[in-house]
């Protein structure tokens, strides 16, 4: 977008340079410098420049003065500058007027200022204005892993682009897939182009690299609904060797200047910037949690002040209360804990920029905190819950792959100084949920119902599993094992049993005989049937 007149002329390097003429045309934009010592010099010109001119051409050839404001190239122009007194001691008063008629400012140059002066003074000028825009001296480390604070400063970042360039502005964040406009422009000029197609595109086109060191690309394709090529520009944002996001500028049918190009570039060393400082505090923040949830669990910090004032530290809400959820993968063959990074990104994108914490507390396990929605319901946080942990789990098989899975998750949200009681419903919801609900994803403490006061263990299962096996083995046993837990669930009620089971009586009276007699068994005591009532439920 470049600069008014007024603000290049308000500049202090500019404070001697006087208006002759054209006092109406202060608003029109400066978007490159030329310099005017030649005769046909003008022929070369473009729109919205700042020409400037010792005059020595005109006093050579008096008519050419006239020639080059009543050719096309001059009527484009921003201004122009002339150094009056070195070869032309007056500018003629008809040429005067044509200034004035075109509201273009006459400008009258200092005899000492170079060109090269000149020039480095417009950019010094161009640069100060698009910073003090952009406003650099905001961005505080301190609060960069504040999500909000982030989002908000991708969005102004993006807003100043397209107020100082007029172009409309994307950044694609890979880690959550999702994408920042400076405005609903952007969508509208290409709703024609998938996300992908501005750093892949999957049409032909044609790539020039702008700056190879940043890796920025013009992207430009011919289509005939188009009156130009359309064009946008790309520079990836890559932390570590990796690219974390694009940053994408829409041309659209037009071309950037040389002015806007400074624009682009701070834009892009700003987010650069917010995501290396996000990535440092990252990695100091996810070591910092890791410690504080291991001594919480290891009982190294139990005291309830001690726990608070450490989470205001690592910015953990403590008037908030979170699920709990423990990730368990049981393949021997792949150790969660060496792909952390995989581990990191999946899980921001199943979870966005959302409350959330997560921490891998062994090889293969791993303790995510998820912020409850006040606003939900427990019905609606729950399902929420469970379909961001379905789309974890479907990122990590497909990035990692040969998985094998399961979460436990502790439905009964509560306070960070909490973390351990939930932590341990839910590796119960896992431990015994896995038995009770095998064929169940994510097993909720809150499903277990009685189960959650009971402490099973595998081998002790194996030990009370051995007197019933064989029932459940042999096939030709299994309506035996039917009728067994049907009578149970019928409080020993021979006729209801049968009822339900849609057979007489005397046939449910046989084969609970049998059953007692094979398993050599009193179903009279308590205990027997509550040992069969937890094996039925677990095994069958």
């Amino acid at each position: 977008m470049g600069i008014s007149v007024k603000e290049m002329l308000d500049a202090e390097f500019f404070k001697e340079y006087k208006i002759l003429a054209g006092k109406d045309g202060l608003n029109n934009q400066i978007q490159g410098v030329a310099i005017l010592d030649s005769e046909d010099g003008f022929h070369w010109s473009r729109e919205k420049e700042f020409v400037i001119s010792s005059g020595y051409i005109f006093m050579k050839n008096s008519n050419l003065f006239e020639e080059y404001i009543n050719s096309k190239y001059f009527k484009g122009t921003a201004c122009f500058g002339i150094k009056v007194g070195r070869f032309l001691k007056e500018i003629p008063e008809n040429i005067i007027e044509q200034f004035n008629k075109h509201k273009i400012p006459l400008i009258d140059i200092p005899y000492k200022d170079s060109w090269m002066d000149i020039m480095n003074a417009l950019n010094v000028t161009v640069m100060n204005k698009n910073i003090n825009q952009f406003n650099i001296k905001e961005i505080n480390s301190n609060k960069s892993l504040d999500l909000s604070y982030q989002v908000r400063k991708i969005n102004k970042i993006l807003n100043a682009v397209e107020y100082e360039m007029n172009f409309s502005a994307m950044l694609y964040d890979l880690s959550n897939n999702k994408a920042y406009y400076s405005s609903n422009k952007f969508k509208e000029v290409s709703k024609d182009l998938n996300i992908e197609d501005f750093w892949k595109p999957s049409f032909d086109y044609s790539k020039e690299i702008l700056c190879k060191d940043i890796k920025m690309s013009r992207y430009r394709f011919y289509d005939s609904k188009y009156e130009a090529p359309f064009s946008w520009i790309t520079v990836p944002i890559t932390i570590d060797n990796k690219i974390k996001a694009y940053f994408v500028v829409i041309e659209a049918t037009g071309l950037i200047d040389y002015f806007d190009q400074f624009s682009l570039r701070i834009g892009f060393l700003l987010i650069q910037e917010l995501y290396e400082q996000i990535f440092v505090k990252q990695i100091m923040e996810d070591s910092q949690f890791k410690k504080f949830i291991e001594n919480i669990l290891n009982d190294n910090l139990k005291d309830k002040d001690s726990i608070i004032n450490i989470a205001n530290d690592l910015n953990i809400s403590i008037n908030d209360k979170f699920y709990t959820i423990v990730m368990n993968q049981s393949n021997e063959k792949v150790i969660l804990s060496g792909l952390r990074e995989t581990l990191k990104n999946c899980t921001r994108n199943a979870f966005g920029f959302e409350d959330y914490k997560m921490s891998v507390i062994e090889d293969n396990n791993c303790l995510l905190l998820i912020k409850e929605n006040s606003g939900f319901s427990e019905k609606q946080n729950i399902k929420l819950l469970k379909e961001k942990l379905s789309n974890l789990k479907k990122r990590l098989e497909l990035d990692i792959g040969n998985l094998e899975l399961s979460f436990g998750i502790s439905d009964i949200p509560d306070f960070i100084y909490e973390t351990k009681k939930s932590y341990q419903r839910a590796e119960k919801a896992i431990s015994i949920g896995k038995l009770l609900y095998p064929k169940e994803e994510f097993c909720s403490y809150s499903n277990l119902g009685a189960f959650a006061w009971m402490d099973i263990k595998d081998d002790e299962v194996n030990i009370m599993l051995r007197d019933i096996s064989f029932l459940l083995e042999d096939e030709k046993y299994k309506e035996y094992i039917h009728t067994l837990k049907v009578y149970l669930e019928c409080k020993m009620n021979f006729s209801l049993t049968a009822k339900n089971l849609y057979v007489h009586i005397n046939t449910v009276r046989k084969r609970i005989e049998d059953i007692t007699y094979l398993l050599k068994i009193d179903l009279e005591d308590p205990m027997n049937r509550l040992k069969l009532e937890i094996l039925l439920k677990l095994f069958y």
